[in-house]
């Protein structure tokens, strides 16, 4: 890394105005604000940081646009001349832009990159000695009032009507004066052709190397990144622009970027492709960029996953720094494939692990190693052996914990042990089982409201209590009132959602809290009091004790002749005839045990 404290801000903005500087196509686009650009032009004036700036000088590898540029203009690098040169300014583009904007007349395009704009006109109130950067630093179509007078103006009518310097003198400096030889300044002052000109044109130089001074020739520290693409990776992903962290997958768009006969290559395009829930994508990425243009996409993953688990299925690597090896080509070559194998992976993970479609992203461990496996057994994946393999490692993986945090290493590994296994895929399984982080020994004495789990509803980010909801909806539980399995896809759209069993509100559940305050971080919250249920189940159970709305319940199912169905229904949420009872004596211990026991027996059994 390189740091160049002798760049001044006069050559940052020459460097702009040159194209000698370049953004990387994933930088965002020009966003700022007219008063954005005037609270930092004041910050230099009065000599504040601003930050430093950081730049790249790496090959001709990723589609580019000048500072300021249209998104029409792009520059897609060229394979004949990759070996060339380019610098990349990776940080302080708004910064760097906001310069260029108010400095020259270089043209701008902000927002989306495709509509020019107006060009903006900024000067300094030389006259005024107040602390409102406001009232220093006028733009030309905003009000200005005659001292002592009631007669207001904007500066661009005096500008075009040559009265500026007739009203005002030499009070308001524009800043694009600062880079104009003394004819071009002659010519843009429209002096009178007396002896007055050249004491005007003096005062007002004098006043425009002011600005020279205070501005032009400030420092800015620019920090050179050194090293190819793949070094520099990592001060990639770790740059903030408006808190937003740049990732891998910003720079793949970037290095991606193509131009084919067709017409361009875009990752963002073709991320919408091959995560569309379309039956079957042509093999052509033109012609399914028809197809998509109204498609609503599927974000069932954030695209730095996507980016991994494409480098899964086209290279077998885990590894995160083969992604940057992918090439444009090897996307557009998969692309059936891609789309089949991702398809097939949501399915999965919905339907035969029951994760919601909007919470697989939170599993990615589990994304990559199912991902690895359907591409190496794609053919053989749906007979029996292969699925009751890939069950029983998900259930073994969540809920032993066998990938605490992203812990690619211990994927990639396991995906070997099945390889070498694939004759006697169990014993792959136990090789996997050493590696296990959890244990659920504390829970083999199930007579003892001590014995239960470390899970809790008030601590429901941790990993363990998102298992047991994923156990639960396993089961797939229905409805306490209705009787119906919620689902997200049905008409009515039911919701599941998790609540106490017990109410915390409730008589009972006020009298639990207090006499189990110092213990299992307040057991009421266990997990073995969590039920999913519908909001409106909850609001018919309204903080009631248990024998006061199982009660009602049980009566309205036996009037109904429903009874038998009730127990069913009970049972899909692990609560048997036995705790019924229990439910129906407000015997909140004897309730938690037996339940515990259930769900350990059935944790066993999965496992």
């Amino acid at each position: 890394m390189i740091i160049n404290e002798d760049k001044k801000i006069e050559d940052l903005i020459k460097e702009a105005f040159a194209e000698k500087i370049w953004l990387p196509e994933f930088q965002r686009p020009f966003v700022w604000d007219n008063n954005q650009i005037r609270l930092l032009i004041d910050s230099l004036f009065h000599n504040y940081t601003i930050s430093s700036i950081l730049s790249w000088k790496g090959k001709n590898e990723l589609a580019r646009r000048r500072v300021g540029g249209s998104i029409k203009d792009i520059k897609i690098p060229d394979r004949q001349n990759e070996n060339d040169e380019i610098t990349y300014l990776l940080d302080g583009q708004q910064r760097t832009t906001a310069l260029t904007y108010a400095f020259t007349d270089k043209e701008i395009f902000k927002g989306n990159n495709k509509t020019k704009s107006k060009p903006i006109n900024l000067y300094w109130d030389s006259a005024y000695e107040g602390d409102e950067a406001e009232e220093r630093w006028i733009f030309d179509d905003e009000i200005i009032y005659a001292e002592g007078t009631e007669q207001h103006y904007k500066l661009m009518d005096l500008e075009h009507n040559n009265q500026l310097i007739n009203k005002f003198g030499i009070r308001f400096i524009k800043l694009k004066h600062v880079f104009l030889n003394q004819q071009q300044l002659e010519q843009a002052l429209y002096l009178p052709n007396d002896d007055s000109k050249y004491r005007i044109l003096y005062e007002y130089t004098q006043k425009l190397n002011i600005l020279k001074e205070k501005i032009l020739n400030r420092k800015v520290v620019d920090i050179e990144q050194k090293g190819d693409l793949n070094a520099v990776l990592e001060v990639f992903e770790r740059i903030n622009t408006k808190n937003t962290k740049l990732s891998i997958f910003d720079i793949m768009v970037a290095k991606t970027y193509k131009k084919y006969n067709e017409g361009y290559f875009d990752l963002r395009s073709f991320f919408k492709m091959i995560t569309s829930n379309l039956k079957s994508i042509d093999n052509n990425y033109f012609k399914n960029l028809e197809k998509i243009e109204d498609l609503r996409e599927q974000k069932n993953f954030d695209e730095g996953t996507i980016l991994y688990l494409i480098m899964i299925i086209i290279n077998q690597k885990f590894k995160a720094k083969e992604v940057l090896k992918i090439t444009t080509d090897e996307f557009i070559n998969n692309i059936k494939h891609l789309h089949f194998i991702l398809k097939r992976l949501t399915e999965i993970m919905e339907k035969d692990f029951y994760i919601d479609i909007e919470e697989q992203n939170k599993y990615q461990p589990i994304a990559k190693f199912v991902t690895a496996f359907l591409t190496k057994f794609s053919e053989k994946e749906t007979d029996v052996k292969y699925r009751d393999f890939l069950k029983k490692w998900y259930w073994n993986t969540i809920i032993f914990n066998r990938y605490p945090g992203s812990q690619n290493e211990r994927i990639e590994r396991d995906f070997k042990r099945v390889v070498e296994n694939e004759n006697s895929l169990d014993n792959a399984l136990l090789l996997m089982k050493a590696d296990n982080s959890r244990s659920f020994e504390y829970i083999k004495q199930q007579n003892s409201i001590s014995n239960i789990f470390n899970c809790y509803y008030n601590k429901k980010s941790e990993q363990i209590y998102k298992t047991m909801i994923v156990l639960f909806k396993s089961k797939q539980p229905r409805d306490f009132y209705s009787g119906i399995i919620p689902s997200k896809d049905g008409t009515k759209k039911i919701f599941l959602e998790e609540h106490h069993i017990f109410p915390i509100n409730s008589n009972i559940g006020k009298e639990i809290s207090k006499n189990f305050i110092s213990s299992n971080d307040n057991i009421i919250n266990n997990i073995a009091n969590i039920a999913l249920i519908t909001k409106e189940s909850n609001n018919k159970i309204n903080n009631k004790n248990p024998s006061t709305y199982i009660k009602e319940l049980l009566n309205k199912k036996i009037q109904d002749n429903q009874q038998e169905q009730f127990f069913k229904d009970l049972e899909t949420h692990f609560i048997t005839k036995d705790m019924v009872e229990y439910l129906l004596n407000d015997d909140f211990e004897n309730f938690i045990i037996s339940r515990t026991a259930l769900i350990y027996d059935y944790m066993k059994n999965i496992t």
